[in-house]
């Protein structure tokens, strides 16, 4: 998962906990992420698909202004943290910062998760749902030298958002 440029991230219907199988192309898995967001604070962990090593965690903040999520390595090192902006005229939008600093932007349609990742004003990775498939399928392409943690992260985060704000939405 680390190296590839496109794959492929499946959302697994019939699970109890959120669960993600990350392929490349041609239906070779990468990862497998699986968490719980139900619990407090939510965790989701990312690993490796041949040998089960963690590659990173996402862990959520219980009380916090904005949603927000930080990504740790397999060390417990962070890499960042998403979160989304609370107020926007046309669409949302999300950043990931770090030490204090934005590293990237998240910009498009995530209710039809048709998006793309900036840094410094260069787009460097997209994210488009597969509308022909049996279960919540998302191409993710990279385009520039990005970590692919943040990529995978920031999916699987916008992903549960979007969800959980529509399912409550419809109560």
């Amino acid at each position: 998962m680390l190296n590839a440029n496109e794959f492929v991230m499946k959302k697994g219907i019939f699970s109890l906990r959120e669960h993600y199988d990350i392929e490349d192309r041609s239906g070779r898995s990468l990862a497998v992420a699986e968490g719980n967001f139900i619990q407090l604070p939510a965790v989701v962990q990312v690993k490796d698909a041949t040998y089960g090593q963690l590659i990173m965690q996402m862990e959520g903040k219980v009380f916090t202004l904005h949603q927000q999520f930080t990504f740790n390595d397999s060390l417990g090192v962070e890499l960042g943290t998403i979160r989304k902006k609370i107020a926007k005229l046309i669409g949302e939008e999300f950043w990931i910062e770090k030490g204090g600093r934005e590293i990237m932007r998240i910009y498009g349609d995530f209710l039809e998760h048709d998006y793309r990742m900036e840094m410094n004003g260069k787009v460097v990775a997209r994210v488009h749902r597969e509308w022909v498939s049996l279960r919540d399928e998302y191409g993710i392409s990279i385009l520039e030298d990005v970590d692919r943690r943040l990529v995978v992260g920031a999916t699987i985060v916008i992903e549960h958002i979007e969800v959980a704000e529509r399912r409550s939405s419809a109560q």
